[in-house]
């Protein structure tokens, strides 16, 4: 800006009392006369003959450039100034100027001026000033369009001088452009993560699935053999059979383990014979049993002996009748070790005696059949909330939900047996939805998601990621043991989606039952310059659509909306550790139903 550029080409006298022809101009110059007394005219731009001149009163001619020039200006030393007073624009503004015809001629002449550069730049300036305040600094976009429209028509900038056909061109300076530059690499890492994690995510949970599937199956497994083992495995020889049945090529072992079994048995009936003799030698020497009964309870004595050694005996002639079982001595129903030996009491019919009038009653045996496979303890039911919330409102109303958060966060911590009954999930909804809380249990170390200002609203993209998550979601509160009930959205918007009537298919696929079995319920709520009718639409049911009085500030909703989940959440918590289900379907305090609004 240190050239100079003056559009006076000569400054001459008037000539007095002289023949010479006037001198003649170009055709992009104009005439101008001036008088002493500062009157300035200009005949149509052209000279007045030498006769006219004698006499007049005009003293100088000057010769004015009449043609139109390019000028480039930059603020680079008086930069425009971002919306949040730190940063700076870097301002180009290329442009042409001239004198307006004839009059500018006149004003140029009369301005006195032989410099027309800090007349240009100073308007140049002017109409910049301050513009960059409306403007965060990565919206260079935003500021070049708004100093096009400034520069959009011919201006009068003073002196006989306009600019016109302005061609702006802005971007941050070099400071500015770092930071930037780290904002979309920041940005960058975080979709790329936010990608990662939901694939990562997904694949843990199909791990813990398909270890879950296993670890049942083999739960499953092992109560069966064991079942069929306590059904079928009664004797050593089952036990022998039950072996060569699981590994048919082990014959020999099987053989062996016979030969061993057999041989334990013959040494066991071998030393109770041998004690049942001393017994009856020691009774009859002591004068308790007579002589003549030794044989007969030999007999007696040593089939005892071999049954209760596994011995299976030929039948033979029945011994003496055992005394019968008397008043003073009553039956019991479960079996004893007497009946577990294969032994019955003895009576005319070989049966056992019905139980003694003394016992005060009959005995009523109970048969239960073999213990269920799968039998646990009762299963908690677990209840996974959804909040979708849109990020694109303004700032106090998104802290006023922050606020909400927080409260929530720290209410079910401080309910355990609440907040084990819940799993909570956040969803920031904008111009793509990003996930803020992972669905997850509230406790004293989790920390209440923070939802952050961005612009756009999409409620196609939001509702394709819910149809993401939840069948992720619900197999792995399945596999953490939880009965699942169905999923519940709380569903809040302030404004109109910038995709128009493309989310429809989007909800269609999230809440058809038929093809998502997960399909939730949505409580759909809506302030500001939220459309009833898309509130309505995206409700599962008209009684859970309600919205905002329309002259109710956001900020003032949004505190009434997050007190109203703050209540149903944890009530609803309450009511399932109560073991219940119960969900009050009122709406927030103030809102009405969204059809009312229609």
């Amino acid at each position: 800006m240190s050239d100079k550029h003056s559009l006076t080409i000569s400054r001459t006298p008037v000539p007095k009392a002289t023949l010479a022809p006037t001198k003649a101009r170009e055709p992009h110059v104009a005439v101008v006369y001036t008088t002493t007394a500062g009157d300035v005219d200009c005949f149509d731009g052209r000279p007045v003959a030498a006769g006219r001149l004698w006499f007049s009163k005009y003293r100088e001619r000057h010769e004015v450039d009449l043609r139109s020039f390019l000028r480039e200006v930059r603020l680079g030393r008086d930069p425009l100034v971002s919306g949040d007073g730190v940063h700076h624009f870097e301002v180009r503004v290329s442009f042409e100027y001239q004198l307006d015809g004839l009059r500018g001629a006149e004003e140029w002449v009369r301005s006195g001026l032989d410099d027309a550069l800090p007349t240009v730049d100073n308007h140049i300036k002017d109409v910049c000033h301050g513009a960059g305040q409306a403007f965060s600094i990565e919206d260079t976009a935003g500021l070049a369009a708004e100093l096009q429209a400034r520069f959009s028509e011919a201006t009068d900038i003073g002196a006989g001088l306009v600019s016109h056909r302005a061609r702006v061109t802005v971007r941050p300076d070099a400071e500015s452009a770092a930071f930037v530059k780290a904002l979309l690499e920041a940005g960058r890492r975080e979709r790329t993560g936010r990608a990662e994690h939901v694939t990562h995510l997904a694949e843990q949970r199909r791990l813990i699935e398909l270890d879950t599937n296993q670890r049942t199956a083999e739960i499953i497994a092992t109560r069966q053999h064991r079942y069929a083992f306590d059904h079928l495995l009664a004797s050593p020889e089952d036990l022998i059979n039950q072996h060569l049945a699981m590994h048919p090529t082990d014959t020999a072992g099987a053989m062996e383990m016979r030969m061993r079994l057999e041989s334990v048995r013959a040494e066991r009936a071998e030393r109770q014979e041998t004690q049942a003799k001393e017994m009856l030698d020691l009774l009859v020497n002591e004068g308790i049993m007579l002589a003549a009964d030794f044989d007969a309870r030999r007999d007696q004595f040593l089939g005892l002996a071999a049954r209760a050694a596994g011995a299976e005996l030929p039948a033979g002639p029945p011994g003496p009748a055992a005394p019968p079982v008397t008043a003073s001595t009553p039956w019991h129903a479960p079996l004893g070790a007497g009946a577990a030996a294969g032994i019955t009491p003895a009576g005319a019919s070989g049966t056992a005696p019905a139980p003694s009038a003394l016992d005060g009653g009959t005995y009523e045996p109970t048969f239960t059949g073999p213990p269920s496979l799968l039998r646990t303890p009762e299963t908690p039911a677990a209840a996974l909330i959804y909040l979708v919330l849109d990020e694109s409102q303004e700032t106090s109303c998104l802290d006023q939900l922050n606020r909400g958060l927080r409260s929530l966060h720290e209410g079910l911590s401080a309910d355990q047996a609440a907040s084990a009954a819940l799993r909570l999930c956040v969803i920031g909804m904008a111009d793509d939805a990003s996930l803020r809380s992972a669905l997850e249990e509230v406790g004293s170390g989790i920390c209440a998601p923070t939802l952050v200002h961005r612009p756009g609203l999409s409620y196609e993209r939001a509702f394709r990621t819910l149809r993401a998550l939840l069948p992720q979601d619900v197999t792995l509160v399945r596999a953490q043991g939880a009965k699942v009930l169905r999923p519940l959205v709380f569903f809040l918007s302030g404004g109109v989606p910038a995709e128009g009537d493309k989310w429809p298919e989007a909800l269609h696929a999230l809440t058809d039952e038929a093809g998502h079995p997960s399909a939730p319920r949505i409580i759909a709520c809506g302030l500001g310059a939220a459309d009833p009718r898309a509130i309505s639409r995206i409700a599962s049911r008209p009684e859970l659509a309600h919205m905002a009085p329309r002259l109710t500030e956001p900020a003032t909703a949004a505190t009434t909306w997050a007190a109203f989940v703050h209540e149903r959440i944890s009530d609803y918590g309450r009511r399932l550790a109560a073991g219940g289900a119960q969900f009050d379907l009122a709406g927030p305090d103030g809102f009405r139903p969204a059809t009312d609004a229609l």
